[in-house]
């Protein structure tokens, strides 16, 4: 009993902090057209401010890394709330998983927005940050000017919106640090390999795109080897695996299934067409060394964007995961912005 009455003091005790610093965690799926998609609300709600993150993949997870302490994502978690959505066939979600394509993402955003909006009503400020595909799910979002409305801010970091444009750009960017790191002396044999590899590809070819994504991807595990760039914040597979959300074997198996189901119309993705008419404050952060989407790339979707507000910031440090190699300088920037416009 004495126990229990400790407990019970501990709790309420808990219970009054939270409450006094205006913290709360929510919960929910949201259910559309057979899928079924978990979403945890995690920060300060009070601010009214609402950051959806967009994860990568397609077929990736939010949830791994959200409980991560050093994660910019919970750093803003304590001005604003946070919204973490495993997109369909993705991560933890389940149910339709048979065919897809960008148009369902981008209703299931629409949906996602809506039901924010009914449990936290109309009048919240809405910030949309996208990562890699992520960035392609957003963009087409956003080309409907009506979802615009709905939108405070667009962050896009490392997105991949022209797929036939970013090979071109990742085989451009091979040549010239390889030759440079040759030059210097710096691991000249796997750059070697690197250029001759990509050389002979041709990038009309389907399979040949998806080589040249691999050799990318491979150009950044090699400049990570060689320096601390491209270091990734992140929990050990301890935590993840007994603490965190997720089912890895269920994970694995959305990842696989929806690469598989978006390929062809992922290899033919050109949403630049749509940049002009992209009108909100527009925020770009990108890797010097993103060899997967290419800082020139950056420069010209930069280019191309409508808004009278847009900013592209490459972190020095980076590769593609911009939000886990540089944390502290990402949450810099990215605070600034939502502070700005909300």
């Amino acid at each position: 009993m004495k126990i229990l009455t400790v407990l019970t003091a501990l709790l309420l005790t808990c219970s009054c902090v939270r409450e006094h610093a205006s913290f709360r965690d929510d919960f929910f799926y949201l259910r559309n057209d057979g899928a079924f998609m978990p979403v945890f609300v995690k920060g300060n709600p009070d601010s009214r401010v609402f950051v959806i993150y967009l994860h990568g993949g397609p077929g990736s997870s939010t949830l791994q890394g959200f409980q991560n302490n050093r994660s910019p994502l919970t750093r803003l978690q304590s001005d604003f709330s946070v919204v973490y959505w495993d997109q369909r066939c993705a991560g933890q979600s389940s149910g339709n998983c048979d065919s897809l394509s960008l148009e369902d993402y981008t209703e299931d955003l629409e949906q996602l927005i809506q039901l924010l909006k009914h449990k936290y009503t109309d009048h919240i400020s809405i910030f949309l940050m996208g990562h890699s595909w992520g960035g392609s799910l957003g963009i087409n979002f956003l080309s409907n000017s009506q979802n615009q409305r709905n939108i405070k801010g667009w962050i896009e970091v490392g997105g991949g919106h022209n797929v036939p444009s970013i090979v071109h750009h990742e085989r451009e960017m091979i040549l010239k640090a390889g030759l440079r790191m040759i030059n210097h002396g710096v691991r000249p044999e796997q750059w070697r390999n690197l250029i001759e590899s990509a050389t002979v590809l041709d990038l009309s070819i389907d399979d040949d795109m998806l080589e040249m994504n691999r050799i990318a991807s491979e150009a950044e595990q090699l400049v990570r080897d060689m320096d601390s760039v491209n270091e990734k914040i992140h929990n050990s597979g301890f935590s993840d695996y007994f603490f965190g959300p997720i089912d890895f074997t269920w994970a694995n198996q959305n990842l696989e299934s929806s690469s598989e189901l978006l390929k062809d119309e992922l290899l033919q993705m050109d949403l630049s067409p749509h940049l002009p008419s992209i009108q909100i404050p527009t925020l770009l952060l990108w890797g010097a060394y993103d060899f997967r989407v290419p800082p020139s790339f950056a420069q010209e979707a930069l280019s191309k964007y409508g808004s009278p507000n847009k900013e592209l910031i490459i972190f020095r440090r980076s590769a593609h995961y911009v939000h886990f190699n540089e944390p502290e300088l990402f949450f810099d920037h990215v605070h600034r912005f939502i502070s700005t416009y909300k």
